[in-house]
């Protein structure tokens, strides 16, 4: 898609603007999607949108519930995200998606998205957070206070659609008046160029694995393990269904359907005791 799009000139371009509220910082620790939110554009003008709250299929932690509003109760009767993949995928096709921190929200939507179905966020990214380091001296990157620097309206900041429209706006500024300043946004290679190049979200694929785990993966099994809570320290077992392997900087995750929480979970594997195959 990148290297068809390169010369495709802006007003061409079908931009998919996109921002999640979270239960957390981070998908491959648990942390899962309670709102979604896109509005696609094409030269400035909505063609089309999307919202809804997600159901996370947890609990959301009060320390997150404080910044974006969303409590359980908001979200028990809401559609789980696999009930709206086929949604977000239908409209996030063929545009560039831009989002403000766009690691952050991104790599919780391709998580999601290949938790419930197998797809994957392959989409040209741009990020408004990278422009604003690279160009402008705000006092704060964060989005809200960029947009009271540049006399953007915001209203219901921290949800999700209204944070998706202040990226619009900041967004679009930006593209003026970088223009103003003599620096070419006329085609998509253009914004890449300005931010950097394109966004590749980090998926870890490094797979180093017992070979009991490995064999799982492999062959669809099921595996019986011992698993230390992060929480209570409390070792439990449970019968598991591997799906993936997830690895960052520090650890090994396992992602699973548990048969126990009857849900798609992540178990770090340093925390697995013990782990037998099940016949």
């Amino acid at each position: 898609m990148l290297s068809d799009n390169l010369k495709t000139p802006i007003p061409e371009v079908n931009f998919a603007f996109l921002d999640v509220e979270t239960t957390g910082l981070d998908p491959v620790r648990g942390d899962r999607v309670c709102e979604i939110a896109i509005l696609k554009t094409k030269n400035n003008v909505v063609v089309d949108s999307f919202e809804t709250l997600i159901n996370p299929g947890i609990s959301i932690p009060p320390s997150s519930s404080a910044i974006h509003g969303i409590v359980d109760e908001m979200v028990e009767e809401s559609p789980y995200f696999l009930d709206v993949a086929e949604d977000i995928q239908r409209i996030l096709k063929g545009c560039v998606i831009i989002a403000h921190n766009a690691q952050f929200d991104l790599k919780f939507v391709d998580m999601e998205l290949n938790f419930t179905s197998d797809l994957s966020v392959k989409n040209v990214i741009l990020d408004t957070l990278g422009i604003a380091r690279k160009f402008y001296s705000f006092p704060s990157n964060n989005l809200g206070e960029i947009a009271k620097s540049l006399g953007i309206p915001i209203y219901g900041y921290h949800r999700a659609m209204a944070d998706v429209q202040i990226t619009k706006d900041v967004f679009e500024y930006f593209t003026r008046d970088l223009e103003r300043r003599g620096i070419r946004v006329n085609l998509l290679k253009d914004l890449i160029r300005i931010q950097g190049g394109n966004i590749d979200l980090c998926r870890y694929t490094d797979k180093i694995l017992p070979k009991i785990i490995e064999n799982a993966l492999i062959n669809k099994e099921r595996l019986q393990i011992k698993y230390l809570s992060p929480f209570n320290d409390l070792a439990k077992s449970r019968v598991i269904e591997p799906l993936d392997v997830v690895v960052n900087r520090s650890n090994t995750y396992i992602v699973a359907y548990c048969h126990m929480r009857k849900e798609k979970c992540t178990f770090r594997l340093d925390r697995i005791l013990e782990v037998y195959s099940v016949n």
